[in-house]
């Protein structure tokens, strides 16, 4: 299953909650392939990964050095820097896509990734990430001709301010779109919302106020503020647990397991 990590803007903790997320499932004993499809490119830094990212190494014609893997809980973990060289992204991509050369490379290196085997691919991305944006079409069309009927799992991840729920509320609908579904090669199975660095004296009240987003949002997460994930720079087996993670990660487990 391909879980997909989406939100209006950024700092509201997507990477964190992308992390969180996979841990929980290698704790579980699942392999899970990373995908860090965020510009920074922070998940790739936390495992160590310091050079070009996936994209930027074919651009280049180097091999690279941009996929880890290691043991973490009863599970396995790969990473894969997608991108994250900064704004050279976009130039890069169209180049891929206009030289025949250049997307038989990339498609190659990303099969030796996704061939490996995985339980879930967790994908963090950057904000506003539609699937009709060039990279994403890149990487999922490469992911679905090895695995074609792949499913996927929404995560809207926002901050508790009003305005960003807003925003975040308006890109789900902008996704769920009939078109845009339609459109695409996997099938979406499910959206959770995941309202992040709340102020744990007002969960209760933030909650109430978003009662109305049950019926689009199954389920509907709120983190609280946590110092020790605040700007997290450790080993990624050291990220603490977190109970409303858990929660999502048995919803997830459950709907991959009904098939």
């Amino acid at each position: 299953m391909r879980i997909i990590i989406l939100g209006s803007k950024g700092g509201v903790g997507k990477s964190t909650i992308s992390l969180l997320l996979a841990k929980r499932l290698c704790e579980l004993g699942k392999t899970v392939l990373f995908v860090d499809r965020d510009q920074i490119g922070y998940a790739s830094w936390l495992v160590g990964i310091r050079s070009k990212g996936l994209v930027a190494s074919v651009v280049d014609g180097e091999e690279g050095d941009y996929f880890v893997q290691r043991k973490l809980g009863k599970g396995n973990l790969q990473v894969l820097k997608f991108y994250g060289d900064g704004p050279r992204l976009k130039e890069d991509v169209k180049l891929i896509i206009s030289d025949p050369k250049l997307r038989t490379t990339f498609n190659e290196k990303y099969q030796e990734v996704i061939s490996l085997g995985h339980d879930f691919i967790v994908l963090d991305n950057k904000s506003t990430t539609f699937p009709s944006n060039d990279e994403i079409r890149l990487e999922i069309t490469a992911y679905s001709g090895r695995y074609p009927n792949a499913r996927g799992y929404r995560v809207f991840v926002t901050d508790p301010f009003k305005i960003d729920i807003e925003n975040t509320v308006s890109f789900a609908e902008k996704l769920n779109r009939e078109e845009v579904l339609k459109n695409l090669p996997v099938k979406i199975i499910g959206q959770a919302l995941v309202v992040n660095m709340v102020s744990p004296g007002k969960i209760h009240d933030v909650r109430s106020d978003l009662r109305e987003l049950s019926s689009m949002f199954s389920p509907m997460i709120f983190v609280p503020f946590l110092e020790e994930l605040f700007s997290f720079s450790d080993d990624i087996a050291r990220l603490p647990d977190v109970d409303e993670i858990r929660q999502l990660t048995d919803l997830i487990q459950s709907l991959e397991n009904a098939g």
